[in-house]
């Protein structure tokens, strides 16, 4: 083969390497984001185009097909192509380095230059007689020159940048640009001007050859590079969803202000406490301690001012404390002291008393003096009650009694056997009455699709319409209900509804697609017809299975977690999708959510609870979102009561939201006008009253 046809032949090769470079840069563009991925990108397409002319001007040149006009202008075009070439590599060399992007401004100016350069050199070298001035006074090739420096400053700022991360690609990378570098260095030796084509080419088709194992370097390089970057991210993606977990598991379990115990905690350490004073025949004390005047404060100083009143007013109550006591805080303005142990209840009380007086001296806050009134409530255990939520609720009537009687303390009193709305037997015919009569109803919360921007679904929330006590929550009868074996036959109810709502819905085909998605308790999940019924029932009423959402909580799938993994499994096959609830607050690990393989994951409303407030919040649900996509999963939010809390969770790329702001649970009908929406349409921010408690497992 003649020695110009195997150069032809080389460049042809180079080519075809740069052309899969240049789609493998674009491959990790489009995974990574990163400018200077861009511009190498570019650099490589241009170094496609110069090759490709190149080769084809020698194979013409050859054949004495290439008239010297023609020659002129490949050159031009090929001498432009290498001047973008080592423009754009500068550009993404210097990107990469400094991890910043150059302006718009200045790319387009040394593009232009490197342009104007190039263009000027092929036609200045076209000349008669110019080369033989160049190569008695400078016997190399500039173009090969100019190429070795780019490449060499290239590899230095490779080392610079990735010196520090220990990665194979810190030292391989540099190593691969700088080897190339001095081969183009060495080839400016070697290259001689070639009138017929009007560029600087090597005699030597081995030492053009050269090139391409060092092109491949380079491209192997950047593969394992980019791998090793997103090996990184991943881990830290893992790492800090991790830390977000365990800051969620506490905080679920904490106030958020002032780091006390929060409500759910202490029941819990509570329930621990009464069960070891009934073995030993000694009492626990219960004290709920509030802030009379609480609102006016608030409305005075402001909530930061506020939040630093309540912990300052936490640190001088556990300051007071006894050592063994155990403080909490249950609400904005209440407090709850639990004391085990307790021997003589008199001498407790009296120390309640003392503990009451001293932490009402006033306290500064910004040099301004705020005087407290505090009152509290007192009830032992098992005197009154060895419940712990209802110990809570008698300590926290008795303090509300206290205040409203003007007193600093008062005992519970004991007014009958069991203080309750019914007793058990009464309670239980009115439950099956109400299956047996249909009181139980649904209502329905809206969820929207943050991508469609419009309801995509609907949550199915129960209500117990009671002849007598008016509409009630899952909160006042749900436990009751399981206790008395009530259940079973209340979500055979719930279901039936849902999917009667859902049929009639899609009966309707001016609206759009829909979803309803239903609480499973833990009895259901467990239950081994479980996906039979849901198949029958979603036959019956003529309903796609994909169109019904089943939510279990954490707890619920970690009962028996093998059981669990294979009843999600065999919903999902269904055609069900399967949504882990209140994500967050139970104690699964990252591990456990990879197996469970669920469609949704709901994050529990106290993500966002104080996400306005604390920057470190919001970092956390963004940690926590990106994990979940990342295990292909669905995020919806929970909770969402203003608009602030909403333009975080957009922020983080939450996928649905649900909350007061954009529905607050109601019959179907009242939904009926708003599915004809096609844009989201927010009502004011708006806090859910006292009465709507929807955190039961069911409906």
């Amino acid at each position: 083969m003649p020695q110009g046809d195997a150069i032809a032949v080389l460049f042809a090769l180079q080519a075809v390497l740069s052309l899969i470079l240049c789609l493998l840069l674009v491959s990790f563009l489009r995974r990574f984001h990163q400018s200077f991925l861009k511009h190498w990108s570019l650099s490589v397409a241009a170094l496609t185009g110069y090759a490709l002319i190149t080769s084809a001007s020698l194979h013409l040149a050859g054949n004495e097909q290439l008239s010297q006009t023609m020659a002129s202008i490949l050159s031009t075009i090929a001498m432009a192509a290498i001047a973008l070439h080592l423009a754009w590599l500068m550009l993404g060399a210097w990107e990469a380095t400094y991890t910043d992007q150059v302006g718009r401004g200045t790319q387009w100016m040394i593009l232009a230059g490197c342009l104007a350069l190039a263009i000027s050199g092929a036609l200045l070298f076209g000349l008669p007689g110019v080369f033989d001035a160049w190569r008695e006074s400078a016997p190399f090739s500039p173009r090969h020159v100019l190429a070795g420096i780019v490449f060499i400053g290239t590899a230095v700022g490779l080392k610079r940048a990735l010196h520090d991360t220990g990665m194979v690609s810190s030292w391989l990378a540099p190593a691969a640009f700088f080897l190339f570098g001095l081969h183009q260095l060495v080839l400016s030796w070697f290259a001689n001007w070639q009138p017929a084509v009007g560029l600087f080419l090597a005699d030597s088709a081995l030492i053009q050859g050269l090139g391409l194992p060092l092109q491949v370097l380079i491209g192997y390089s950047i593969i394992i590079w980019m791998l090793e970057i997103e090996r990184r991210r991943s881990d830290r993606a893992i790492d800090n969803a991790e830390r977000a977990r365990e800051r969620l598991v506490h905080f679920h379990m904490h106030d958020p202000v002032t780091g006390l115990p929060n409500r759910r905690q202490l029941q819990d350490q509570l329930s621990e406490d009464v069960q070891r004073a009934s073995e030993k025949h000694v009492k626990v004390a219960v004290i709920a301690i509030g802030l009379h005047r609480f609102n006016i404060v608030a409305q005075a100083l402001g909530w930061q001012k506020t939040d630093h009143l309540m912990r300052e007013l936490a640190a001088r109550l556990r300051r007071e404390s006894p050592q063994n006591s155990i403080l909490g805080r249950v609400g904005e303005r209440d407090f709850l002291l639990i004391l085990p142990g307790v021997t003589r209840p008199d001498s407790t009380i009296e120390r309640v008393r003392r503990l009451i007086k001293t932490c009402t001296q006033p306290l500064t806050v910004n040099d301004q003096e705020v005087f407290l009134n505090l009152t509290a409530g007192v009830c032992l255990a098992p005197d009154h009650e060895i419940d712990a939520v209802a110990l809570v609720n008698m300590a926290q009537q008795a303090q509300m009694d206290a205040a409203g009687r003007g007193e600093t303390l008062l005992i519970h009193e004991n007014t009958g056997p069991l203080v309750r709305p019914h007793d058990l037997l009464q309670l239980e015919r009115e439950l099956r009455n109400a299956v047996g009569e249909g009181q139980f109803l649904l209502y329905f919360q809206p969820l929207i699709s943050i991508k469609m921007r419009r309801i995509s679904g609907f949550e199915a929330l129960l209500r117990w319409q009671h002849p007598e006590r008016g509409l009630l929550t899952p909160g006042s009868f749900l436990q009751e209900a399981v206790r008395l074996g009530v259940l079973d036959e209340l979500e055979d109810q719930i279901l039936a509804q849902a999917l009667g709502q859902l049929a009639e819905w899609q009966q309707d085909l001016s609206l759009p697609s829909l979803s309803v998605s239903i609480n499973l308790s833990a009895q259901r999940f467990q239950q081994p017809d479980l996906v039979k019924k849901i198949k029958t029932m979603c036959k019956r009423y003529k309903v796609n299975p994909e169109d019904l959402h089943l939510e279990i909580t954490e707890s619920t799938a970690m009962q028996d977690f093998e059981a669990g993994l294979s009843t999600i499994a065999q919903l999902r096959a269904l055609g069900c999708k399967v949504c882990l609830d209140d994500f967050g607050t139970g104690y699964s690990s990252l591990a456990h959510l990879r197996r469970l393989a669920v469609d949704y994951v709901k994050l529990d409303r106290t993500f966002i609870t104080n996400v306005e407030r604390d920057p470190h919040e919001r970092d956390m649900i963004r940690a926590v979102v990106d994990l979940i996509h990342s295990l292909g999963m669905t995020v919806l939010a929970e909770g969402v009561e203003n608009r602030q809390q909403l333009g975080y969770l957009l922020h983080c790329r939450v996928d649905v939201v649900q909350g007061f702001l954009l529905g607050k649970p109601s019959p179907a009908h009242v939904y009926q006008s708003a599915l004809d929406e096609t844009q989201l349409v927010f009502g004011p921010d708006t806090n859910p009253g006292p009465d709507q408690d929807d955190s039961q497992p069911v409906g």
